[in-house]
């Protein structure tokens, strides 16, 4: 039986209270700066005061606390608390020059008390201050601080052992161990392990604090990006650097790095302009501080190769996460199985010093196993359909071949339009009668530069939809017969800033009653046309999911009811609650504000009637208005069908609309309360979805065989009750060994599977926890869309679908931490 090993570790605080530390509480004069210094309502204070100890933090990583708070200033709690003592004077002219920028005026124009306040620093020990500090803040700070103390021998796998010094810096707010940066030919960039570590807890266990370690790689600049007077930095973008400078008051053995952001400047690039500013008045101030005198970001995009080496006074690692159209960057994503392997037993090994124990190994269940047969499609009903393709000739001929052709890299080579009718009139690989009428259309008035030049970006997207509107309900293109479109579009890169009018076109064809997907053009010069087949065969097959055709799986689940799903779609500064339903092939959307339940391929049309709802909050009803929303529809439910109702809740809702889901507050044997009548509902079955950072990072044991790796999938059960799916490994995958490491091939793509966590909620014996997880796992894999498991089951991931109508974004991951990723169709950029 296979096994489950996490990447956490239990931890006990109270290990580390003898520790000796440094406390600064901030003076009197600061605290008073701005506990005066309120909103006319004198309710709140007029200044965001987190930003500083942010910013603090990650200028000085030995900071392994820094909080700046109301209840901070209010009560003179511990300000700062630190494994070195940082020069006094550097947080002072730090925080002056912040409170200077507050009050937009210059240092030596504030007040003297403020100028005259001197810092101090206390010593003290973590069992003192425990109470009144963030243990979220100072246990992985200080679990991060052990492990970069000294250099580390990391076996890697193939047979490598290298040793490696780390440093402890402070990313995005989190503290993580980064290795010096690796070099391994002069074509490639360099790149960095990296492990963020967490303290994380688990649902209904939330008294059990775990430092959770997520292993991965951060990818740095060598090539110029500014050069010949062009900046490749992409418009409306923001990058990392990490940033060493040598000061010679400061007497350290090693590098201490902070993390700086620039962005690219609107406008920039003129005589007088750099195309490139500091983000925040903090980033500028950290070079007055420790560099003496400004320091250009411009400079490190002209040659980020120069200050690479650490042999200036200035050492920095220019992140590089897909933002720059110039050359460079030969090292692809992901980490080889053995390298995490590696980083994580080298991490629990120095821990353990600090009684840090791993977790119990995790067995897999019986799992209700499919083939993962996406042909016959399997559609609610017989139907015509109107495909447009709004193409070149060259396109519509190429993807008409395919698309009429038997298919060798699809299961069981089908082909998707398996009959001809007429001239353009196909039958559908389908369990239904489903007849297609394949039709091309000019994409000359639609497929085109927004004028940008002529009106301004919100205009030009309101003209370019009006026309597309205008032009499809003309004669010819209007059309009873539900009718969808594939739109061939150059990639935005391709376009000038804000001219990409791929937006605009979905928004006019939604306007017009068009569920719309793209594909780019066919490569030139390619004789391997694989890749554009594949682009063809995925950009169908997400069209036809989006429509609410199913994959074959759907006829292998064994379902005693409806499933619902829950989510809130946030569009801008609003949240659209959105409930699906899927009752054998039928797949419908319930959106706030229309009373009707939608079929999915219909549900885009109707958000124009949506009712959305401001960010739940003490001064206003969101959250109730959700909670009635959500039991309204269970009961209605029920009291329609007699039934079993499985209702699968996304794990984010308990960022303020489902509270009862939080981790702190989750029960195993209880379902979470919403109303009354609701709340010893036998027939109801809930289950949390969850696969948020909280989920560790893991590695899976095949028949005890510790010292082998591989990409296996599952579902893996603790014995608290919480289930961790493992999908299985895309067919996009299939070039790439289980052997394979970063430190050896760094121009291959290295991803794994990403766990998701199902929790089973209610009176239940284990053949329906067992059965619901199983479920899960089914439901991951009925998308036409994918050849493999999705991250979320089915019946959540269509709200992507109505996602993208609603803001006309599509949904990405961060790519600044390289950790493993989501399981995306390969044509994803093409949705």
């Amino acid at each position: 039986m296979n096994r489950m090993e996490l990447f956490a570790l239990e931890v006990n605080e109270a290990v580390f209270y003898h520790k000796t530390v440094h406390v600064m509480h901030m003076p009197t004069s600061w605290r008073n700066f701005f506990n005066t210094q309120t909103t006319p309502q004198n309710y709140k204070l007029s200044y965001k005061v987190e930003p500083l100890g942010k910013k603090l933090k990650s200028i000085f990583p030995e900071i392994v606390y820094a909080d700046l708070s109301y209840k901070i200033l209010q009560k003179d709690l511990p300000w700062i608390v630190s494994t070195m003592k940082i020069p006094e004077a550097h947080i002072k002219k730090l925080t002056l020059g912040w409170f200077a920028h507050l009050k937009g005026c210059s240092v030596p124009e504030l007040p003297e008390e403020i100028r005259n306040a001197e810092p101090v620093w206390v010593t003290s020990n973590f069992g003192d201050l425990h109470e009144f500090i963030d243990k979220y803040q100072w246990l992985p700070g200080l679990a991060a601080h052990k492990f970069c103390q000294e250099k580390r021998t990391i076996e890697l796998g193939q047979g490598i052992v290298e040793e490696l010094q780390f440093h402890h810096t402070i990313f995005n707010n989190q503290h993580e161990c980064v290795s010096a940066p690796i070099r391994k030919s002069p074509r490639h960039d360099p790149f960095s392990y990296v492990m963020k570590v967490e303290l994380k807890n688990r649902g209904g266990d939330a008294e059990r604090p775990l430092i959770a370690v997520s292993v991965g790689t951060r990818r740095y600049l060598k090539e110029a990006q500014i050069k010949d007077g062009f900046c490749y930095l992409k418009a409306d973008h923001a990058c990392s650097v990490l940033v060493s400078v040598h000061n010679p008051y400061t007497l350290q053995e090693k590098h201490s790095f902070s993390q700086l952001k620039f962005e690219r400047r609107a406008g920039g690039g003129s005589n007088k302009d750099s195309f490139t500013v500091w983000k925040t008045a903090l980033d500028d101030l950290y070079w007055d501080v420790l560099y003496e005198e400004s320091f250009e970001p411009d400079m490190l995009l002209t040659s980020p190769a120069a200050y690479l080496d650490g042999n200036g006074e200035v050492t920095a690692y220019v992140v590089n996460h897909h933002s720059f159209n110039g050359k460079g960057n030969f090292v692809k994503s992901g980490l080889g199985l053995a390298e995490k392997s590696g980083l994580f037993n080298k991490f629990k090994e120095i821990l353990a010093a600090y009684h840090l124990t791993p977790l119990y190994h995790i067995p897999e269940i019986l799992r209700k196993r499919m083939n993962d047969i996406r042909f016959p499609i399997v559609a609610h009903q017989a139907e015509q359909i109107v495909i447009e393709v709004y193409s070149s000739e060259a396109m519509f001929n190429a993807v008409r071949e395919v698309y009429t052709s038997e298919q060798k890299s699809l299961e069981k080579k089908p082909v998707i339009f398996n009959r001809q009718i007429s001239e353009n009139v196909f039958g559908l690989n389908c369990d239904k009668d489903v007849i297609v009428e394949f039709v091309r259309c000019s994409p000359e008035e639609i497929v085109s530069e927004l004028e940008i030049g002529t009106y301004k970006a919100d205009v030009a997207h309101t003209k370019r939809v009006n026309q597309i509107n205008k032009l499809l309900k003309e004669p010819g293109y209007q059309c009873v017969k539900r009718t969808l479109a594939l739109v061939e579009i150059e990639p935005k890169e391709r376009w000038m800033r804000d001219g990409d009018p791929k937006n605009a076109i979905r928004e006019g064809m939604k306007k017009t009653g068009r569920l719309t997907q793209f594909i780019h053009p066919l490569t030139e010069g390619n004789e391997d046309n694989k890749a554009d087949i594949a682009r063809m065969i995925n950009a169908l097959l997400d069209l036809l999911n989006d429509a609410g055709f199913l994959s074959h799986n759907i006829t292998k689940i064994d379902t005693y009811g409806s499933i619902f799903s829950f989510n809130i779609l946030k569009a801008d500064n609003k949240y659209l609650p959105v409930i699906s339903k899927m009752d054998g092939t039928e797949v419908t959307l319930k959106i706030f504000g229309v009373d009707a339940w939608l079929p999915l391929g219909k549900a885009p049309f109707y958000l124009q009637q949506a009712k959305m709802l401001d960010k739940p909050s003490k001064w206003n009803q969101s959250k109730q208005i959700f909670l009635d929303f959500m039991s309204r529809t269970i009961e209605n439910e029920l009291g329609q069908d007699a039934r079993q109702l499985t209702v699968m809740i996304n794990a984010t809702l308990r960022n303020g609309w489902l509270p009862t889901i939080r981790n702190t507050d989750l029960y195993y044997d209880k379902i979470p309360y919403l109303s009354e009548r609701l709340a010893n509902e036998s027939r109801l079955k809930f289950i949390r979805i969850n696969t948020r950072d909280d989920v560790p990072q893991y590695r899976i044991i095949e028949n005890d065989a510790e010292d082998e790796y591989n990409k296996a999938s599952g579902i893996f059960k603790d014995p608290l009750g919480i289930y961790y799916g493992v999908g299985g490994r895309p067919m996009a995958w299939s070039g790439v060994r289980n052997e394979d490491i970063k430190y050896v091939s760094p121009s291959k793509m290295l991803l794994q599977q990403k766990a998701v966590e199902y929790i089973p909620l209610g009176i239940l014996d284990e053949t329906e926890r067992d059965d619901l997880a199983n479920l899960v796992d089914q439901l991951r894999r009925i998308g036409l869309n994918y050849d493999k498991h999705t991250i979320y089951p089915y019946t959540m991931r269509v709200m992507n679908m109505l996602s993208k109508y609603l803001t006309g974004k599509e949904k990405d991951y961060d790519p600044e931490f390289d950790e493993e990723v989501e399981l995306m169709e390969e044509a994803e950029e093409f949705v």
